[in-house]
């Protein structure tokens, strides 16, 4: 980095570096989004190159070699950048509250994910019981904004049905939907895995400590970490933006074993998520009504998929 000379305690910081640290770091870098930070973790991995030195890389070689955009780039080589405060806060914060941050390279993160997503996610933050994604088995459930109430109340049975029969539902937090898959969830003192669309900072608080959602706080006052998972691919302090919510539902369907297709929109991302879930060889179980009453993403499923 072209920062001229460099105090000894910035210089210290940079030593020693494992994957997770740099990651950490590089989700810190304005404009570096998931593309380009996959890109330098990947070729990091497979160089000689130290953290220090990268650091050090001018701002055409960043580009040119390394695939950076000009933003990205001229970010890096900056003197004095505001995100490396911004870093030092974040890394003590991981630290202090044992958030794993998890990357291709690491033991711990989920091998679904690289199975599964067109492009896994470079950088998986991880707050709780990280054993919940090793252990039994997962399921999720789909049911797309808009859906009726008998399939909302249908998504409160199949997830007490399948918590009965040892499944940890895999869920997002702001949703009608999914937050009735993680509510039935705290009602029978269960575990679940929850993915966000936003970052753990704005999903949970500074303390990392906030019920995910207001209805929760009905049954628990903090976030239970003993018991639960809730994971993010996005920076710390990251607000919900743009295609957030199809990246969270895309890891759902991911780290789950099991799909119960409840209402699915045809045409939507639950049916094209269902559908590559059945490629992949995840078992799909659809839903009816006891009227019969369907949704038009069901129907198109039950064609390949037959009912349970």
């Amino acid at each position: 980095m072209h920062t001229g000379n460099r105090d000894s305690a910035m210089a210290s910081a940079k030593r020693d570096w494992l994957p997770s640290r740099f990651a950490l770091l590089l989700t810190c870098v304005p404009h570096l989004g998931e593309r380009q930070i996959a890109q330098v973790l990947h070729r990091w991995a497979r160089s000689r190159v130290s953290v220090d030195e990268f650091l050090s890389t001018p701002l055409e070689t960043l580009q040119q070699e390394w695939g950076l955009s000009a933003q990205a780039a001229q970010a890096l080589t900056e003197p004095n950048p505001g995100w490396w405060k911004q870093f030092g806060q974040m890394h003590a914060l991981v630290r202090r509250h044992g958030v794993e941050v998890l990357t291709a390279q690491h033991r711990l993160y989920p091998l679904a994910l690289e199975a599964f997503c067109e492009q896994p996610p470079p950088v998986l933050f991880a707050h709780g019981a990280l054993h919940l994604l090793q252990e039994g088995w997962r399921f999720a459930v789909a049911c797309s904004r808009g859906a009726p109430h008998l399939a909302l109340e249908a998504v409160d049975e199949i997830t007490r049905q399948a918590m009965h029969e040892g499944g940890i539902p895999v869920t997002g937090h702001n949703t009608p939907s999914y937050q009735r898959v993680a509510i039935a969830a705290v009602r029978a003192e269960k575990p679940s895995v929850t993915v966000l669309d936003r970052g753990l900072l704005d999903a949970l608080g500074e303390g990392l400590n906030r019920p995910l959602f207001p209805a929760a706080r009905l049954y628990e006052l903090e976030f239970r970490t003993d018991r639960d998972l809730v994971l993010s691919p996005f920076p710390l302090r990251a607000g919900s933006l743009g295609l957030h919510n199809q990246r969270r539902d895309e890891l759902v369907f991911a780290l789950a074993d099991v799909v119960f297709a409840v209402w699915v929109r045809a045409g939507g991302v639950m049916e094209r998520l269902c559908r590559r879930a059945k490629q992949l060889g995840k078992r799909i179980e659809v839903w009816k009504a006891p009227d019969g009453t369907i949704s038009d993403g069901v129907k198109r499923l039950m064609e390949e998929t037959p009912s349970p």
